[in-house]
């Protein structure tokens, strides 16, 4: 998570691989294109600056991953429609972020940057 790329995955929405949308394509990349929220998952917590955008996230923190994997979990788990982009992906974990801790907090603020960090807007 932490260096997608070094797996072949990218780490930004700008580097995503277009594939058709079909099984024999990984359905569009879904699997290959997954390092993307992985980066912003990892850099919500950890911190760290993107290789790409060059963008630097100020994370939670190690002693605080609980409250970023309450968010990604609530946002992927229970209100994430399976028909979800990128750009969904983005505003449903801001809202369980919003939801679970309230805007203007830590966790909001890095789940915020680190999408923006991974170019996802």
């Amino acid at each position: 998570m932490a260096n997608p790329a070094l797996f072949g995955q990218p780490d930004h929405y700008s580097k995503r691989v277009i594939l058709p949308p079909d099984d024999a394509h990984d359905n569009g990349g879904v699997h290959t294109n997954s390092g993307i929220p992985n980066h912003a998952f990892y850099l919500a917590i950890e911190g760290g600056t993107n290789r790409t955008s060059g963008i630097r996230v100020t994370g939670v923190g190690g002693a605080n991953r609980e409250q970023i994997e309450k968010i990604f979990y609530r946002a992927f788990a229970q209100l994430m429609p399976s028909n979800a982009d990128f750009s969904m992906a983005r505003a449903i974990t801001l809202r369980a972020a919003q939801d679970l801790y309230g805007i203007n907090t830590a966790p909001y603020t890095a789940v915020r940057d680190a999408w923006t960090a991974v170019g996802v807007n």
